[in-house]
């Protein structure tokens, strides 16, 4: 994995080593939960907390709008919880698991875990003590109804700041995504213009996804006028809408650093969009395009897409602070289970077999990220814990730190400084699901110095294919990291102020 990778069927460069595929950071992804932040906040309590109720809650009174800020946001008709919250009845039918769940701490969804820092907007995620306490003092009663449901609040973008405007941008047309036989993925890269006539720093970005069963996610790249014409090109050369773009865009000359990636923003389930904190923003120049990479997963079928964003931009005039992401990427190695057997349990094969899918750039990955993290590439020992280290080389400030992993991934960790006195834990998801993905801006923004050491670890359970849920293959193979839903991923992700 060098700078020198080329994408499949061009002369182009592959951008950000190709480690750009995976979730990444809307500018800034508050949290992931679906609960919707423009009703009343609430802080946050752990679920053993306890709270009175001193009355039996009124539904209309007291758990309706409960539901509305905290549930309805996923739980409604074409959401991505499993059942809508769109009647009375169906709130009340589903009393005694509501109880169960909140009483739990599973539902809303918040998957940091304790050793998390705080993050800013975690109390408009979470259910505070009185507010469980409530909805388990409804549903002991007997979960009854005095009247309708409330209607799921309407998802809000930033606020537009004085000096702000608003930029929209999409697909001009929709895109029916496609892939190759053997494959359940189809990367495609689309040109959008926001028309900008000078300097601008994005403040907040909200990313829609169109067809959001079948969007695994959406980033957002910078395009510089210098690059206008490679981006033209690309898209000349692909017959339809975009053209395909396993990794990053394949722009020649485009960023390849993983301490400065080319991307503004991005989307994952269980993502929403929300504002760098203030006085930053991410450059974007008079004149640049910006590409939206889509990532369909086929899994759950085909259909039309017109993936959209809005962002917010103020003038260069503003003064505010450049925002960089990083990128840290891990090896995936991952064995078959004792007692498994069969062809693409051979690592080799295994590697033969992710050329096939996406190109034979795509079986550089492996040992590329085995170098980067200071292991052999040659003598490979496949462990379901991912591990890697990164020196920071100037004085960075962190805003926001995000995760990501596949279908197999069980936790995941970012740390500064791990197994020091200095030590900070910047993110920590100890039970990972795939569905619910995003990045958390810290209330409390760390400092790093040089030679301070950043660390991604991630937790892999190969015994979750033999479940065959969600789309995981249960053919026993080798897992390595590749750009398919059912290939793995460890990457950590972070917004950074330098200087």
């Amino acid at each position: 994995m060098t700078p020198s990778m080329r994408k499949r069927g061009s002369g182009t460069a592959r951008t950000g080593l190709a480690v750009a595929i995976a979730l990444g950071l809307a500018v800034p992804l508050v949290a992931v939960a679906c609960a919707q932040s423009s009703g009343g906040g609430s802080s946050q309590t752990a679920p053993g907390v306890q709270a009175t109720v001193s009355r039996t809650p009124s539904f209309t009174r007291d758990v309706a709008p409960i539901v509305q800020r905290k549930c309805s946001g996923c739980h409604q008709v074409g959401g991505v919880a499993p059942f809508a919250f769109d009647s009375a009845r169906a709130i009340s039918s589903r009393a005694s698991l509501i109880s169960a769940v909140v009483q739990a701490g599973l539902m809303p969804p918040w998957p940091p875990g304790a050793r998390s820092p705080a993050y800013v907007g975690e109390d408009k995620r979470t259910l505070s003590a009185q507010e469980r306490a409530t909805l388990v003092a409804w549903a002991s009663a007997g979960g009854k109804t005095d009247g309708p449901a409330r209607k799921p609040l309407a998802p809000k973008g930033a606020p537009v700041r004085e000096g702000e405007r608003v930029v929209e941008v999409g697909l001009p047309t929709a895109y029916t995504p496609s892939a190759q036989p053997g494959t359940t993925d189809d990367y495609r890269c689309f040109v959008l213009d926001p028309k900008l006539t000078e300097d601008v720093s994005v403040t907040s970005a909200r990313i829609d996804p169109g067809a959001s069963k079948i969007v695994h996610h959406v980033i957002l790249f910078r395009v510089p006028p210098s690059q206008r014409a490679d981006a033209a090109q690309l898209d000349a050369a692909d017959p339809g809408p975009g053209w395909t773009c396993f990794g990053g865009t394949g722009i020649s000359s485009a960023s390849e650093s993983l301490n400065d990636a080319d991307w503004i923003a991005a989307w994952a389930p269980g993502g929403q969009g929300g504002r760098l904190p203030d006085g930053t923003g991410v450059p974007l120049e008079a004149g640049s395009e910006i590409v939206m990479q889509v990532h369909y997963n086929l899994l759950n079928g085909k259909a039309p897409d017109r993936s959209s964003a809005v962002l917010t931009v103020a003038p260069k005039s503003a003064g505010l602070e450049d925002v960089h992401t990083i990128l840290l990427p891990a090896p995936v190695e991952l064995a078959c289970a004792k007692g498994e057997s069969g062809r693409l349990c051979d690592r080799n094969a295994a590697l033969a077999e992710l050329a096939r899918k996406y190109g034979v750039e795509a079986a550089f990955m492996p040992p590329g990220l085995l170098y980067l993290c200071g292991r052999s590439a040659t003598d490979v020992k496949p462990s379901p814990v991912s591990i890697c280290d990164r020196r920071i080389r100037e004085p960075t400030t962190i805003l926001v730190a995000a995760g990501h992993m596949h279908l197999l991934g069980s936790s995941i960790r970012l740390e500064l400084n791990p197994g020091t006195p200095r030590s900070k834990v910047l993110l920590d998801i100890p039970r990972w699901d795939f569905h619910w993905q995003g990045a958390y801006t810290l209330a409390q923004p760390v400092h790093a110095e040089p030679g301070d050491v950043l660390r991604v670890t991630c937790r892999h359970d190969v015994q979750r294919r033999h479940h065959g849920a969600h789309g995981v293959p249960t053919t026993p193979r080798y897992i390595l990291w590749g750009e398919g839903t059912t290939d793995e991923m460890c990457l950590g992700l972070l917004q950074v102020t330098r200087g």
